[in-house]
């Protein structure tokens, strides 16, 4: 493993070049069409509204500025020891986390999805690694750095898992043809089971209320577009994505006051600079 502030500089890089081309991607710098162009070649009942995709900006900067402060707090005239201990535990993880991630985008934009879906499946399990390894479930005390790890950290997760169900939808849609109207609907409406089922679950067991957050984030964006796609008037699955989007908000509510009650319970220690433990 190379040296913490060596290993941090590299974790700082490859986050701000990572995100940059996303970005790039997202919004058709680099090519004529984005990867949500390619993405409405194949509609499907889970195809979010584009403005859904705005998250990546909000995600982008959060990782940025979590990589700065793992950096900074590991440089001998700031270090810290907490954090110090942080960075040796991701180790290289979040490396190929952003590999996967930046393969995996570019896979779909390319139209690759079968890829794509491979690499966010190693992006999202090397993201979870992550937070068990930093223990993101104990950061609920009243520091800003604290929570600012939890929320980067818990948006991003939750965002990865809707995006894995989501491209799953993708493959059924290039499929539906030979699965039919009604099977192809029914899959669908069983993705979006499992995705719920699975983010409510994580967020609850993790104290992570932006998981769930995410969750009614995304289901609001599918929402909004079912109501433009063509593919709705065959089947509406609103209802079911409005008792998913309720069922979000009352567990972030829950879950949030679950890491109120658990931060009132650990002796809050405010320490200069700020750490992530």
């Amino acid at each position: 493993m190379a040296a913490p502030k060596t290993l941090s500089l590299l974790n700082l890089v490859i986050v701000a070049i990572n995100f940059l081309w996303i970005a790039c991607l997202e919004n058709g710098f680099l090519f004529n069409y984005s990867f949500t162009d390619t993405i409405a070649f194949y509609p499907s009942y889970l195809t979010p509204a584009k403005f859904t995709y705005k998250i990546w900006t909000f995600i982008a900067f959060n990782m940025v500025l979590a990589a700065y402060l793992m950096y900074v707090g590991s440089q001998p005239t700031n270090s810290n020891e907490n954090t110090i201990r942080k960075v040796q535990k991701i180790d290289y993880l979040l490396i190929l986390n952003q590999l996967a991630l930046g393969l995996s985008m570019t896979l779909k934009h390319n139209d690759y999805f079968y890829w794509s879906i491979l690499y966010s499946c190693i992006c999202l399990f090397t993201l979870i690694l992550i937070n068990k390894r930093i223990q993101i479930k104990k950061l609920t005390s009243n520091s800003f750095t604290r929570y600012f790890i939890r929320l980067g950290f818990g948006v991003y997760t939750g965002w990865l898992i809707f995006v894995l169900g989501f491209n799953s939808a993708i493959i059924l849609s290039k499929l539906s043809l030979s699965l039919g109207d009604h099977l192809f609907f029914y899959l669908n409406l069983g993705i979006l089971t499992i995705l719920s089922i699975v983010m409510l679950t994580y967020s609850y067991y993790n104290y992570l209320p932006s998981v769930s957050a995410v969750l009614a984030w995304g289901c609001y964006g599918v929402y909004d577009q079912s109501k433009t796609n063509p593919i709705s008037q065959n089947f509406d699955l609103g209802p079911y994505l409005l008792i998913a989007m309720g069922l979000a908000v009352i567990s972030t509510a829950i879950v949030y006051y679950r890491c109120s009650i658990r931060r009132k319970q650990i002796p809050v220690i405010i320490q200069d600079p700020p750490t992530i433990s």
